[in-house]
């Protein structure tokens, strides 16, 4: 057993999967409990790096336990999520939803560098759906795999799972970018844009703990 702390570019950096077990209960986080409070903390560094640039807060976001499988040669190596799965995706939600924000917003480079840790690069993988990092296997896939892979902007209203917790989480996430972003003159909204991404790439501390 391994333990060490890692960002989510640590994390989630790589090509790989990274799998919900089927034992493992569905998405439960929800708004009052988990996103408003994780969207303030996230917003709250992403000012702090603003008014200190040199500042290097990072806000403990848990711990998560993970455990290698058995590969085939020339393929991903998966490892199960066997506890964190809500943290890891709500995280992989507010990541994607951030750069679906800022590609509407021509912030492709920023948008690029949270989209590596969300989805496999297209030349690593032999079918689309091996694009995403993280795979669900209960009944969360249909989901998440269509929110996550959806075109920015996003259509909420036109998915097929609007009613899912995943959906209202990204469609959350990405709503409270928006305003947060809102409508500055570009150096200033690009500066805002370049602080949240450092937050959400560098950020967020979690302890991983990983079993042999």
């Amino acid at each position: 057993m391994k333990t060490e702390v890692r960002s989510p570019l640590d994390i989630f950096n790589l090509p790989q999967h990274l799998v919900i077990p089927l034992f493992q209960r569905p998405y439960v986080w929800n708004l009052e409990n988990q996103w408003v409070p994780l969207w303030d903390d996230i917003r709250r560094l992403a000012e702090l790096r603003l008014q200190e640039p040199s500042a290097n807060a990072t806000h403990f976001f848990g711990a998560v336990v993970l455990q290698a499988q058995e590969n085939q040669t020339g393929t991903f190596q998966p490892r199960l999520i066997i506890d964190g799965q809500q943290r890891l995706t709500t995280l992989q939600l507010v990541m994607d939803a951030t750069a679906s924000v800022l590609e509407a917003r021509d912030e492709d480079n920023l948008a690029r560098r949270l989209e590596e840790l969300t989805h496999n690069p297209a030349h690593y993988v032999e079918h689309e759906n091996d694009r995403l990092k993280l795979r669900h296997t209960n009944r969360d896939r249909a989901a998440f795999d269509e929110v996550m892979q959806a075109d920015p902007p996003v259509d909420y209203e036109a998915l097929t799972h609007t009613a899912s917790l995943l959906t209202q989480g990204h469609e959350y996430f990405c709503t409270e970018v928006d305003n947060w972003l809102g409508a500055m003159p570009g150096a200033e909204s690009h500066l805002r844009a370049e602080a949240l991404t450092g937050v959400l790439t560098r950020g967020l501390q979690l302890v991983v703990i990983d079993l042999q």
